[in-house]
């Protein structure tokens, strides 16, 4: 075990660094609420560094990230949990950047983050980086459907239970899209959260319009605990079996028209196909999006349940070239995804007389979860 508890590599910085974790379940809303906070941050004269997570490359939020101006490093492959070196490698890189402020987005599927990467990181590198309060961030369509019960889900109980496991370990709860709910809905969400996790700070914010942003960081710049709910009976082979049901699909295509094509259209054209191929498979969504750009033309497109509408921000006009990154969490098989995927791509481009070259596709379920590191108690520093 000592063995086990070597720090991976030494790290350097000439000043203490805030670091800010925040985890949450696919399409929480994670990418949107980090740039809100690394916008604030920035307006206050701070320096931000970013380092984001996937099981694979060719990331949406990446690409959507970098438009910050701010330094970004990707982990990909896994999660922060179970690639920490790699994770420590991604900080060295922005750390490089003299950061006053790091955040980091661990894959929205992955639950015990407290005792796998949180105090080992407080374990290894106290003297550098003050790590902020955990927190977890919850979309109101996942409260709707796996807490109050009032929608019906068409996923098995495994992914639910990663849901709770991440409510169970974060040490501040924030209610994202805020300006999705009426007063009401939001205080009977709250409520809600409440009963669940009866002694945590349970917050509101709308990441997409800047409410609550400003409560939550002060919270996050503030000396509270970190990592102080670490998970006692958590079950590595039903978080797996969570994790393993979805298929996940990472793909980046060239769109080219003849002369020029409608973007906005494909894009809508896009995710009708898509929802339309996974409803007829009785199959559930835990996050797809993409990112279509053309030139400095931005248009993103978010679907976090299949038979919810789906949301889209920015706008494309007639283009006669574009790039589409898409990527998937669905519950099917990732052959079957990675088939139904292609298809839509195609069926859409074709639609608005545009032609499309996959430069890159891969399709995969996550590996059996086999973090280097897990802490059994919260790390005092």
């Amino acid at each position: 075990m000592a063995e086990q508890l070597q720090k991976p590599k030494e790290l350097q910085s000439q000043k203490p660094v805030r670091v800010i974790f925040t985890g949450g379940f696919l399409g929480a809303g994670k990418t949107t609420a980090l740039g809100a906070i690394a916008k604030k941050l920035i307006q206050q004269g701070l320096t931000v560094g970013l380092v984001t997570n996937d099981q694979a490359a060719n990331l949406v939020d990446t690409a959507i990230v970098k438009e910050l101006g701010v330094p970004v490093a990707e982990v990909a492959g896994g999660c922060f949990c179970c690639k920490f070196s790699d994770l420590v490698d991604a900080t060295e890189q922005v750390l490089a950047n003299k950061p006053d402020v790091l955040l980091g987005e661990p894959v929205g599927s992955c639950t015990d983050l407290a005792a796998t990467v949180v105090n080992p990181m407080k374990l290894f590198y106290g003297e550098i980086f003050r790590i902020a309060p955990f927190s977890v961030l919850v979309d109101p369509l996942r409260v709707r459907e796996l807490v109050l019960k009032e929608l019906p889900t068409r996923f098995p109980e495994e992914v639910a239970y990663i849901f709770k496991k991440q409510l169970e370990e974060a040490d501040i709860i924030v209610l994202n899209k805020l300006d999705t709910l009426t007063q009401e809905e939001a205080d009977r969400m709250i409520g809600a959260l409440k009963e669940l996790q009866p002694n945590k700070p349970i917050l509101k914010v709308s990441a997409l319009r800047g409410d609550g942003i400003e409560d939550w960081l002060q919270m996050l710049m503030g000396d509270a605990p970190s990592g102080s709910y670490i998970l006692r009976d958590i079950d590595y082979d039903t978080y797996a079996k969570g994790e393993a049901v979805l298929g996940w699909l990472n793909a980046t295509i060239r769109l080219v028209g003849s002369p020029k094509f409608d973007a906005n259209r494909f894009a809508k054209e896009l995710m009708s196909e898509l929802r339309s191929s996974i409803n007829a498979r009785n199959a559930e969504v835990a996050h797809l999006k993409f990112l279509l750009t053309s030139g400095t033309q931005m248009l993103r497109g978010h679907l976090t349940k299949a038979d919810a509408e789906p949301n889209f921000v920015g706008e494309i006009g007639e283009v006669s070239e574009a790039t589409l990154v898409l990527n998937a969490r669905v519950a099917l098989s990732p052959e079957t995804l990675g088939g139904i995927a292609t298809q839509a791509v195609l069926k859409a481009a074709k639609s608005v007389n545009a032609e499309a070259e996959i430069l890159s596709i891969q399709s995969f379920s996550p590996p059996y979860p086999r973090p280097p590191y897990r802490l059994s108690e919260p790390v005092k520093v």
